[in-house]
């Protein structure tokens, strides 16, 4: 093992972040060689050789092999400049965050290459390219004492195009002010399989824009 003391956090993150573009990279092989494989399945019984009812057995076998393999996820959004005109939607969260609690901070969701170039927002080693979460659940730039971002002029790009209006997670009725009832405890995510809110939200934000 090197003893290389000029190794450091940025060097180290940099390397991870290789290791996962080229996890990305397999990922997408893998997806091709699903799709070779199902084209020539499709060729054979189209040619006769085979039985289109020969194959849902050893089929459905595959299935639940596949099933019982935890496949890690590795997420990393383009959405481009996240400091451009019309990407941040205004919300009025210092009146409202004493009502919300800054529940959105709870929400999982992958940072974008701009976020993780900036080095300022903390992600999940175990879930790249998520954003980090503490042991109460909330994003680590949370302020646990106000709930206020504490990056917010540099915060991740998803925060800024989210809009809560249409949330049913945080409000029952935005325009009067009446949250949601609280969720139940959220189970952590595992290692490299935490789902995102990603494109629901931005769906959201978009659906939200139009109204």
């Amino acid at each position: 093992m090197s003893n290389d003391s000029n190794v450091d956090r940025p060097d180290f993150e940099r390397g991870l972040r290789f290791a996962h573009v080229m996890m990305m990279v397999t990922q997408d092989q893998g997806n091709e060689a699903v799709a070779y494989v199902q084209a020539l399945a499709d060729l054979l019984v189209q040619k006769g050789l085979i039985q289109h009812e020969e194959l849902e057995e050893p089929l459905e076998r595959a299935r639940q092999e596949v099933a019982r393999v935890a496949m890690p996820r590795v997420r990393l959004a383009e959405m481009g400049d996240k400091y451009a005109e019309g990407q941040a939607v205004e919300i009025d969260c210092a009146a409202r965050m004493p009502l919300c609690q800054g529940r959105c901070c709870t929400f999982r969701f992958c940072l974008t290459k701009q976020d993780l170039e900036e080095g300022a927002i903390a992600w999940d080693y175990g879930n790249p390219y998520g954003i980090r979460q503490g042991a109460d659940g909330f994003c680590v730039h949370s302020d646990p004492a106000t709930r206020f971002c504490t990056i917010h002029a540099g915060r991740p790009h998803i925060c800024r195009k989210y809009s809560c209006r249409n949330d049913k997670r945080i409000w029952s009725d935005f325009d009067a002010r009446i949250p949601a009832a609280l969720p139940e405890g959220r189970q952590p995510a595992g290692i490299a399989l935490a789902e995102t809110t990603l494109r629901d939200s931005v769906d959201a934000a978009q659906a939200d824009d139009r109204t």
